[in-house]
């Protein structure tokens, strides 16, 4: 069961909450545009994080941004489109 707290950390660290995106879909607490902010947020996360290796920075930790696509693709959603992406990995 995902409290109020639970929700607002999805929305900014959505890793913190879910294992993975897939699991965003499943959750039956969160209506359709709670779970396409969650996804937008993991995209950017995704996104920074496969910046952060290119330049020798990430802990080796797993990049999600295929699962997120796929999350994305499944619940007819909008990805971040060219230029949404705060990094120099864009869409």
């Amino acid at each position: 069961m995902l409290t109020k707290e639970d929700k607002q950390q999805a929305l900014t660290n959505p890793s913190s909450v879910f294992d993975q995106p897939g699991d965003v879909i499943a959750c039956r607490e969160l209506d359709l545009v709670e779970k396409a902010t969650i996804l937008r947020q993991w995209e950017i996360d995704a996104r920074l994080l496969h910046v952060a290796a290119e330049e020798g920075m990430a802990d080796g930790e797993e990049s999600q941004l295929a699962r997120v696509k796929k999350a994305q693709s499944a619940l007819h959603t909008t990805p971040l489109t060219e230029g949404g992406a705060p990094t120099k990995a864009g869409p």
